[in-house]
Formats: structure tokens, sequence, C-alpha cells
């Protein structure tokens, strides 16, 4: 069995241990698409009817944020059996959303498709053989002109890369995931916000970021935040 093929495996059979419990939004995509801030504040009125995906959506928890903000919602996922089960689910609690099969480096829409991407723990995940990089160009080809760009990056010393492999590049190979979900696979780290800077300015513009450092009991969860316009 290769990487993508370990990865589409574990994280199936963890969302089919899941699929029947209650979702609830990440606590930074509610920040960032209704909060104000001096350095973020995404223009609200913008939202109703607007297409935005869903980039790696895991069990849909914040599809229903989206829906309450009105964005035709489209959903990309590894695994033709996490798709059956995103629609199930959101066919229970009323929400209608577009899925598709595929990955960070294989997108499966139309040139400037989508105003919004939203990528909450999902576009750093690297693919055997291809690079971030070619993550970040295919985010790009979808995107309309002055879309907007908001995802997660993992930071220094996250849990996640304890005993990691280093790749170079940025680039490390996890071996040591508490929850056994992504030993094996491929991330992209950021050192810091220079790092993030140099890799989404090829593409993106008005690139604001944002820090978070949190300790739960003992999980240290560190990751930026970018958001940005598509040039």
């Amino acid at each position: 069995m290769n990487d993508m093929e370990n990865v589409q495996k574990t994280y199936t059979d963890f969302h089919k241990k899941t699929a029947s419990g209650h979702i609830y939004p990440t606590e930074w995509v509610i920040r960032s698409f209704l909060g104000t801030y001096p350095n973020l504040n995404l223009d609200k009125s913008k939202y109703p009817n607007a297409k935005l995906l869903d980039l790696g959506f895991g069990d849909c928890r914040n599809m229903p944020l989206l829906h309450n903000c009105n964005f035709q919602i489209y959903g990309v996922e590894i695994s033709s059996e996490i798709i059956l089960m995103a629609k199930e689910k959101l066919d229970q609690i009323g929400i209608n959303a577009v899925l598709k099969e595929g990955t960070n480096v294989n997108i499966p829409f139309g040139d400037k498709y989508f105003d919004y991407i939203l990528a909450c723990h999902s576009c750093y995940y690297v693919d055997k053989n291809t690079s971030f990089d070619q993550n970040v160009t295919e985010i790009a080809r979808v995107l309309k002109q002055d879309g907007i760009f908001i995802a997660s990056l993992p930071a220094p010393n996250n849990f996640i890369l304890k005993d990691s492999i280093n790749l170079g590049n940025g680039h490390v190979e996890i071996t040591n995931d508490i929850y056994n979900l992504r030993n094996g696979y491929v991330f992209r780290t950021f050192e810091d916000e220079k790092d993030i800077i140099q890799t989404f300015s090829p593409y993106f513009k008005e690139i604001s970021i944002c820090k978070c450092l949190d300790n739960f009991w003992g999980i240290q969860i560190n990751f930026f935040i970018i958001a940005g316009k598509r040039k």
C-alpha cells in the first residue's frame, strides 16, 4: 500500500467511527469569517451566493457555519467513502454542497471557479512525488482574481512535528502522530511569517498572518493562519 492509499484508509476509517456524531465549527474559522480585527476584516456582504471551496473538509464541521453565511458550498476530500458519509450527514442537517474526490494537487474544478477557498488544517499535506509549491499553484488556479484564500499552516513545535524527518525546503515526514492518522505522510511546515510570504506571494497579495499557540492539557498545537487575495 502506498502513502496516499494508507492515508485514504486511515482517514476514511477515522471518519467512519465519528460519522454519527455532532459537528461543531473550528474556532479560528469562526473568527476568520465572522470576526473584525485590525489586520483582518472580511467583507461579509460579499458572502451570499459566493462560491466557496472547503478543501479537505473532513467531517463537514465548518459547513453549518458556511451555510449560515449563505455561501454556495463546495468540498473536496481524498476518498469516495468520505464523500458518501459527508453527503449523508449534510442531508440530515439540510445543507446542500457539491462534493468531489480530489487532493490538494488535483482539485477537480475549472480555472477561476471559486470566490473563496478555505483550507482548515489541510492544504499542507503533500502527495508523494509532488511539492507544496504545486499545491499552491493548484489552489491559485481554481481561485478567481481577488478571491480570498484562508488556511492554517503548521508552525514550529506543533505536537504533530515531534520526531518528524526533515526532507528539506520545509517538507517533513510525520513519524510520531499520537492519533496514528498521518504517520508516513509529508507536511509542509513554516518557520515564520517571512517563510509564508515567500511561498505564497507569487500568487497572492494583501497577505495577513496570525499565529496561534495553544496547549490543550499537554498537546501543543501551534499554527499560522493566512488570509490573502488572489493576484
